[in-house]
């Protein structure tokens, strides 16, 4: 691997990202929802506490048309519902119904179990190999972006 060229670590690299992305939307599918709705739903658990609107397109990188859409649909559903911030009027806060509960126990618990049961079979130090390796990584990319969007890199 040491004389890897760039060309064929980012094939396997954007490869990996690609199939972590498949492996997700299949599991969506699986449970009857949109990827949207999925890293909602997904999100609202992590979370263990209501959202805005805003942090779920912070927090999934998704546009506020795609999250408002998905909300919308589960509303309709019956799983959730949109409630003002007790301190800030304009916010919403996403609520999850009984229903919302039950469909959450139903799709997402199975994969955080799923997520878990990988995670315990990695050692100890492959968890923090990923965890440090990817920080890096993502610390690269953002500073070299920052070279090219502010014009200090102009080989575009």
């Amino acid at each position: 691997m040491a004389d890897m060229s760039f060309e064929e670590f980012i094939r396997i690299y954007n490869g990996q990202y690609k199939e972590s992305n498949e492996v997700y939307h299949r599991l969506a599918r699986h449970c009857g929802l949109s990827d949207s709705a999925f890293w909602i739903l997904y999100t609202l658990r992590e979370a263990e506490e209501p959202v805005s609107q805003k942090q779920l397109c912070n927090e999934l990188y998704l546009s506020k048309q795609t999250v408002n859409s998905a909300l919308k649909n589960l509303e309709e559903g019956g799983y959730l519902r949109l409630e003002s911030a007790p301190n800030n009027r304009k916010s919403k806060e996403i609520r999850l119904t009984p229903s919302g509960e039950e469909l959450m126990r139903r799709t997402v618990d199975p994969v955080f179990a799923m997520e878990e049961r990988a995670f315990q079979r990695l050692t100890v130090e492959e968890r923090e190999a990923i965890l440090r390796l990817g920080r890096r990584n993502l610390d690269l990319l953002r500073e070299e972006a920052e070279r090219l969007l502010s014009g200090e890199e102009t080989s575009m």
